[in-house]
């Protein structure tokens, strides 16, 4: 009975052992993990540091008022949470080198709910490997030299025409407003082929304002309100798909400027042999709009303040712009 015994303590104290071992190492290992996590701070929980993200984001102060002080605090890489979940931000030209060239190697990217919700799961920022291969040649070869050829004409007839339309006889413009209405109209006509309707440029930018808000869906939030625009946009995106899908499929091959010169034509010519879906196509469409038309028409109109705010940068570049065309016409 006693050896029984023995044995049985023997035994449980092995368990314990193990078990004391199994912890102190996975405690050694967390502390190790740590330590290679850069410093910040999280916030409350869940919540994070969202609010704050926000309140700067909504006076347009991000870097200033939320990306500074941070970095004053903790350096140019820190920790913090936003959005639900855990975040490190980096800053800096080899940061941002480090992350750009080892994406899909060392780094996945990823975004928050409700971006992929509004801009599609099936965009290509959602993609990686082969998909993300494939709808990335698809759409690079239309910014080729070929496609350039086509493409820029296209730009240059519709800037001037806004220009004409909405700058002339102005004694004042709103800069941003119109340096969007201009990018969504170049985005929508030049690059799509989809001629802009009343009211689209409107039903986009309700889009625009859920994509970096939490994904709750409840009557009269901004992401409800992002959902459905979301939905009308879809519905009009499809219908001009399936026609360009037909009309294509009608004709036969297409015209050789239409072929290098329009992205619709190329993403649906990629839908007819198969090498993508009809969700997709819509789904880039779609995010193509937001990257080219959203930050576009932020980043010329920031130019226009820069250059109003430097009037020496302003004259250098007229300079430039007149020796430019001064060699042109010798």
């Amino acid at each position: 009975m006693d050896k029984e015994l023995i044995q049985v303590l023997i035994g449980l104290f092995s368990i314990l052992a193990t078990t004391i071992v199994f912890f102190i190492c996975l405690k050694l290992g967390h502390d190790r993990n740590k330590k290679r996590v850069p410093p910040g701070n999280m916030g409350l929980p869940w919540i994070g540091e969202t609010w704050e993200f926000y309140k700067a984001q909504k006076r347009n102060r991000l870097f200033e008022e939320f990306i500074q002080p941070r970095i004053t605090k903790h350096g140019k890489v820190f920790k913090t949470s936003l959005m639900g979940s855990p975040t490190v931000i980096v800053n800096g030209a080899n940061a941002n080198r480090f992350i750009l060239s080892n994406e899909f190697k060392m780094v996945v990217s990823s975004w928050p709910s409700a971006s992929v919700q509004l801009m599609g799961k099936n965009s290509i920022m959602e993609k990686q490997g082969e998909r993300h291969r494939c709808l990335r040649g698809i759409i690079s070869t239309t910014f080729g030299d070929a496609g350039l050829e086509t493409l820029v004409p296209k730009i240059c007839r519709s800037i001037l025409s806004h220009l004409g339309q909405k700058w002339n006889c102005q004694e004042e413009i709103s800069l941003y407003r119109s340096t969007k209405t201009m990018t969504f109209t170049i985005v929508f006509e030049c690059l799509l082929g989809i001629n802009v309707q009343e009211g689209m440029l409107e039903t986009f930018e309700r889009i625009l304002e859920g994509v970096f808000t939490p994904a709750i869906q409840f009557p009269g939030s901004k992401f409800s309100r992002a959902k459905k625009a979301r939905s009308e946009i879809h519905r009009k995106i499809v219908e001009v798909v399936r026609e360009k899908r037909q009309q294509m499929e009608g004709c036969g091959r297409m015209q050789e400027k239409e072929r290098v010169g329009m992205l619709l034509s190329r993403l649906v010519a990629g839908l007819i042999r198969g090498d993508i879906s009809e969700e997709e196509v819509v789904d880039n469409v779609v995010l193509l709009v937001f990257a080219a038309h959203d930050t576009t028409s932020f980043a010329i109109a920031m130019t226009f303040k820069m250059l109003a705010q430097h009037p020496n940068c302003h004259a250098q570049l007229l300079q430039g712009k007149l020796s430019v065309t001064i060699n042109r016409k010798i």
